[in-house]
């Protein structure tokens, strides 16, 4: 093997490349938010253009900024466009709150403030903005932390239309109240004013799913007309089965059927057959929440994928196999046939065994840690000390970070069913800058070391801020 052409981007290249068959150009995204397209039989730049008013870096909860990193570019070539998403700040969770349910107001919003368009669109032949993208921001956040979210999937029909699949936002809520956590749907975008009679480029339409929420994104995958969504919890499959124009719009959706999802542990016998070898209840699975019916990975063994988080699930689709990478980082192969049929006991190859957690004996002795060893304690009561780096309130629990980021290090959560334990919202008691120590059984979330904390008798303030 050897090097025919580099490429000199001016700034780290953040994304992979994408290769544009129509056009023969690679397109990369790099971490000055700028798109360049290259030549792919020469490597000279076609075009370099920054799609964006952003500021590159960090987003965390600053409006200013956005990364391209943990995506990739996604070509249209049936149409000419590159569509490049952003990673935003975690405030446009609530920007507009709940998102509007018309194109028009949708469009009307992401004109007039060009710093909450997340999907960009720009022509392959000279990187220009034909539309802007009727596409809102979301992923897997969590006490203040967005990250990148789904990129959109590139669709062509048998007609020679083309599609952009995406994970889109707008009212009506699929679940109450309505608000900006609630507003995520599968969508339809369209790349241009001809493919569905009355839907303009850059327009969407509404998609029944399964329900997540707009902090909890599915990362979308297809094959043929089947929608695949990996959730933090499970496996989301879908079957378009009717797009025609009279559908799109909230209140009468793009229509599907259920495929079998996948959830990570069936923590109920929904089915009341207990474990079957086939790993299989058709009618429904229940891991913190109730799903439609389909595949389990394992029995009753909780929330797996907190010890062991990727931050995402996927679904890829070769070879008339369907897999399915869990976010705790299992693989799960499924092929046409009957999933209830009498089969062999299954041969399964673990990297590790799920772990029980040691049970404190009379004898045990509390250790007093700093939050720097807490992993080392997981499953055990402690006594951890530290500084507080980072206070954040979503609405569902308070968090207290002893680092800024707080990803990779010990947290304590406050769940909102403990606030009333408090002489005042834990949010405005405990600030950045206090020494503490907080008494509990340390436990996994999101691959982090975390304490419960239920009541102030489990947080000592060492040294007021």
């Amino acid at each position: 093997m050897t090097q025919i052409w580099a490429y000199e981007a001016g700034s780290p290249v953040h994304t992979p490349p994408a290769y544009s068959a129509s056009r023969s150009r690679v397109v990369v995204v790099s971490q000055d938010l700028y798109v360049h397209a290259i030549d792919n039989a020469s490597g000279a730049r076609a075009w370099r253009v920054k799609p964006t008013i952003l500021n590159p870096g960090e987003p965390g909860q600053n409006s200013d900024l956005a990364e391209v990193k943990k995506g990739w570019p996604v070509i249209a070539d049936t149409h000419g466009l590159v569509l490049v998403k952003l990673r935003l700040d975690w405030q446009t969770l609530w920007q507009p709150n709940p998102w509007p349910s018309s194109n028009t107001a949708m469009r009307s919003t992401l004109s007039s403030q060009p710093d909450l368009q997340a999907l960009l669109v720009l022509r392959l032949d000279d990187g220009s903005i034909p539309f802007i993208a009727n596409v809102g921001h979301g992923g897997y956040g969590d006490g203040g932390y967005m990250p990148m979210g789904p990129q959109p999937v590139v669709k062509r029909f048998d007609n020679g239309q083309e599609v952009a699949y995406v994970v889109m936002r707008g009212s009506p809520c699929l679940q109450t109240p309505c608000d900006g956590r609630w507003d995520s749907h599968l969508g339809e975008m369209l790349l241009d004013d001809s493919t569905v009679s009355g839907y303009s480029a850059g327009y969407v339409r509404f998609i029944r799913n399964s329900f997540f929420p707009t902090d909890e994104q599915a990362y979308i995958s297809m094959a043929g007309d089947y929608i695949f969504g990996g959730h933090w919890e499970a496996g989301i499959a879908h079957q378009i089965t009717d797009r025609s124009a009279s559908r799109g719009s909230g209140t009468n959706p793009i229509q599907t059927t259920n495929l079998p999802h996948i959830a990570t542990s069936q923590d109920e016998d929904t089915c009341g057959r207990g474990f079957q070898t086939s790993h299989y209840c058709a009618t429904s699975l229940k891991n913190t929440r109730v799903w439609p019916g389909g595949f389990y990975i394992y029995w009753q063994k909780g929330a797996v994928y907190d010890q062991y988080w990727s931050e995402y699930a996927g679904w890829v689709v070769s070879n008339n196999t369907i897999y399915f990478v869990g976010t705790e980082g299992s693989v799960v192969a499924l092929e046409h046939g009957n999933p209830t049929a009498q089969l062999a006991a299954p041969t399964i190859t673990t990297v590790a065994d799920i772990q029980t957690e040691p049970e404190l004996t009379s004898e045990s002795v509390m250790a007093h840690i700093p939050y720097t060893q807490a992993r080392e304690y997981a499953g055990q009561e402690a006594v951890v000390s530290g500084t507080i780096r980072y206070v954040f309130n979503n609405g569902v629990a308070v968090l207290l970070g002893f680092e800024n980021p707080h990803q990779g290090a010990l947290k304590v959560r406050i769940l909102k069913q403990d606030w009333a334990n408090f002489t005042a919202p834990p949010e405005t008691v405990y600030q950045v800058g206090q020494q503490i120590r907080v008494t509990g059984r340390i436990e996994w979330y999101q691959g982090d070391p975390v304490i419960y904390a239920q009541s102030p008798t489990a947080l000592e303030l060492i040294q007021p801020h």
